[in-house]
């Protein structure tokens, strides 16, 4: 029973990973119109509402997880939206992956988990094909800074959640991340941004419903059944996706060290989760 619990739970963490990784294109083009802090404003508000139907008011005991998952997600958000000002969906969906590495970290030091020794060698081979991938944007990888903050706050949020899911009602729980996301937004926001107009309404709403909503759903009930770890690797999957994306329908161009990167990074995974 466990076992087929796990494969769905792969799988859910995979279809995740494809929801945010179809994110980065979307994301860009609307920067053209619309501040960093308005984009990932509008994403919560929606979640949250969507969120409270589903699960209603959550009891007290969800507060503090809520609280810690919303802020480091926030700082996630935040600072991956601001680095797509400057920076190309391919190398910002693929460089955020430095959470691969930096979740068992973590996650052993935080939640004193002990992490299986192909843990270590999926994510550091995971990382690898990441830094191959990404290697026509190297200035970008080791200058950007929001990027290390966006992979850090990613890992921490996937460590909260390993932390604290176990029991919890999921929507309750996600409540409170996309609320405190949305309260932390309002000092930073352009409120003369925020109005209805077609040209930006229709993506709001698929990153709402879609990903805010949907995907970290499937994240928190994959979580229930794989570590941190290892659902830290397949979301490396992400950056994967992002760049097949940027390929087919941007035109990136990738060469073949970059594709080498991909075949590693599928092959991490591979090893990771097979019995």
């Amino acid at each position: 029973m466990f076992k087929n619990k796990k494969v769905i739970a792969i799988n859910a963490l995979i279809l995740a990973a494809l929801l945010f990784g179809s994110t980065f294109i979307i994301v860009k083009n609307l920067l053209n119109d619309l501040s960093p802090t308005t984009v990932v404003f509008l994403r919560y508000l929606i979640a949250s509402i969507l969120f409270l139907g589903f699960g209603g008011i959550p009891s007290k005991k969800y507060m503090k997880p809520g609280i810690l998952m919303g802020f480091f997600l926030w700082i996630g958000y935040i600072t991956q939206t601001q680095g797509l000002l400057t920076t190309s969906t391919i190398n910002s969906g693929i460089v955020t992956g430095f959470y691969i590495v930096l979740t068992p970290i973590f996650s052993k030091f935080i939640n004193k988990t002990t992490i299986d020794r192909k843990n270590y060698i999926g994510s550091t081979f995971g990382f690898l094909g990441i830094f191959l991938i990404a290697i026509n944007n190297i200035d970008q990888l080791f200058g950007n800074l929001f990027t290390l903050i966006c992979a850090s706050g990613y890992a921490l949020h996937i460590v909260m959640v390993e932390r604290y899911i176990q029991g919890k009602n999921i929507s309750q729980l996600m409540f409170i991340q996309s609320m405190v996301g949305g309260l932390l937004c309002i000092p930073f926001l352009k409120f003369n941004e925020i109005g209805i107009s077609l040209d930006f309404l229709y993506p709001i709403l698929f990153l709402g419903l879609l990903v805010n909503f949907c995907a970290f759903y499937l994240q928190l009930f994959g979580q229930k059944f794989i570590n941190a770890s290892t659902a830290s690797l397949l979301f490396g999957l992400e950056g994967v996706f992002a760049l097949l994306i940027g390929v087919f329908y941007v035109e990136e161009i990738l060469n073949i060290i970059n594709w080498l990167g991909v075949i590693i990074v599928l092959f991490s995974i591979y090893y990771v989760i097979k019995e």
